[in-house]
């Protein structure tokens, strides 16, 4: 839809209910709004009540007789409009979940992402750029991002406090990149 601008002629139409003006409303702010709530709120039912709700309260307003000072900024009234119904509709939600909602699908524990769907290339690539490294850099890495032990604890192995081990783990990246860039795996570890 193209980009329109609102005037005191707009809204008062809007305000006398002229049926084409309402279209017009709805039609133009309904892919504005999806857009905003799409990227804040999960539910798609929820997004189409808060949209509802939003005209509602814009329709609302102007039939009650009261004025929008500067007519040319009404999209982002109806966008404050809009943050305001989904800020109570969440706080709503939040605090009384429906009882018939359907339960979240479970994670599926027995599928292990870093583990089943790795390539084998890729962990060979892997093997070969922590072969290159040195045994502590190699080491850290394996710890830190594959075995995922505490960082106290390894801060204890590696006798460090948290502030030097956040610079090893830097300088091991870093070393990894290289590694990974002089072997050319940049293809293999994508």
């Amino acid at each position: 839809m193209d980009y329109a601008v609102f005037d005191a002629e707009y809204l008062a139409r809007l305000r006398h209910r002229d049926q084409e003006t309402e279209m017009h409303f709805t039609a133009y702010f309904s892919n504005a709004i999806g857009l905003k709530l799409r990227n804040r709120v999960r539910a798609k039912h929820l997004i189409d009540e808060i949209r509802q709700d939003t005209f509602a309260r814009v329709l609302k307003f102007l039939q009650s007789g009261q004025t929008i000072q500067y007519p040319e900024r009404f999209g982002a009234f109806v966008q404050a409009v809009c943050t305001n119904v989904m800020l109570e509709t969440m706080r709503r939600e939040a605090m009384h979940p429906q009882a018939g909602e359907e339960p979240s699908d479970p994670p599926d524990h027995r599928v292990r992402f870093d583990t089943d769907i790795v390539t084998a290339e890729r962990k060979q690539a892997v093997r070969e750029v922590l072969a290159e490294m040195t045994k502590k850099e190699s080491t850290l890495l394996r710890l830190v991002y594959l075995e995922e032990v505490d960082r106290a604890e390894i801060c204890k192995r590696f006798k460090v406090d948290p502030d030097y081990l956040r610079v090893l783990i830097h300088r091991a990246k870093a070393k990894f990149r290289e590694t990974v860039r002089k072997k050319d795996f940049d293809d293999r570890l994508q």
